[in-house]
């Protein structure tokens, strides 16, 4: 799995400084978190990796080789699903194979290889109208993991779920991490989530943003919720909260 270094990235936006300078590394197959203030600029560092828009300055390297402002190296899934309501789920989870030049019926046959996996079989047939939330966000990393499966970038994909739904969420999350062992970052305003999921924690400051902390969380992909027992648990929690608060 490949390695993603963000090294040195400012960008201003609508003359605001929105980005001050930003250093960031995720290693092969890590699972990294990033946390700030609402309009920090998470969701552009999210584009600026994945080549939807340039930086002003500094680059982004996977595997050691430059690609700023290239597009298709990885997947990137907002925050909301964006299925398209006329098409059913197995035609939604292979529109990045279609895109990428496959026959409908081949990418039909290989996104339906990972249904199970991803929590989906038996729902291929289904329209997303028909889905819960849960569901539908399933459908939504198939997508995402079938357009590029070694890089994932995952911009609050939990945030409108309630609290029972987004706990199952995370954990089956874990479980899928677990056996495909991709690269994740992972944009969240929930600290519990960051540590309950993360390796790695980045905590970012209001604009101009800047990188204010780098927890290693050494409590990750827990089961059972095993992270909240753990002694060590509620120090880390207060220590970002206040670094978040400051």
């Amino acid at each position: 799995m490949p390695e993603i270094v963000i090294q040195e990235i400012s960008k201003t936006l609508g003359g605001l400084l929105t980005l001050g300078e930003i250093n960031m590394k995720a290693a092969d197959s890590a699972f990294v978190g990033i946390l700030g203030p609402s309009g920090c600029g998470k969701s552009t560092l999210f584009n600026i990796i994945s080549g939807l828009m340039r930086p002003d300055s500094g680059h982004v390297f996977i595997d050691k080789q430059d690609v700023t402002g290239r597009t298709g190296r990885v997947s990137y899934m907002r925050q909301k699903d964006l299925l398209l309501p006329s098409l059913n789920i197995l035609e939604n989870a292979s529109i990045p194979l279609i895109l990428k030049g496959h026959p409908k019926k081949k990418a039909h046959a290989e996104a339906e290889k990972h249904l199970s996996q991803f929590g989906l079989e038996g729902f291929q047939r289904y329209y997303p109208s028909q889905l819960s939330g849960g569901m539908r966000q399933r459908a939504a990393m198939l997508r995402t993991y079938l357009f590029s499966s070694d890089i994932l970038l995952l911009d609050e994909p939990f945030a409108s779920l309630d609290a029972i739904t987004k706990r199952k969420m995370q954990t089956w999350l874990i479980g899928v991490f677990n056996q495909i062992r991709p690269t994740v970052m992972f944009i969240t305003h929930d600290v519990d989530e960051a540590l309950y999921l993360c390796d790695k924690v980045y905590v970012l400051s209001e604009c101009p943003t800047v990188v204010k902390m780098e927890i290693k969380v050494p409590f990750s992909r827990p089961q059972h919720g095993r992270t909240i027992t753990d002694p060590g648990y509620s120090k880390m929690r207060d220590t970002i909260m206040e670094a978040l608060e400051l």
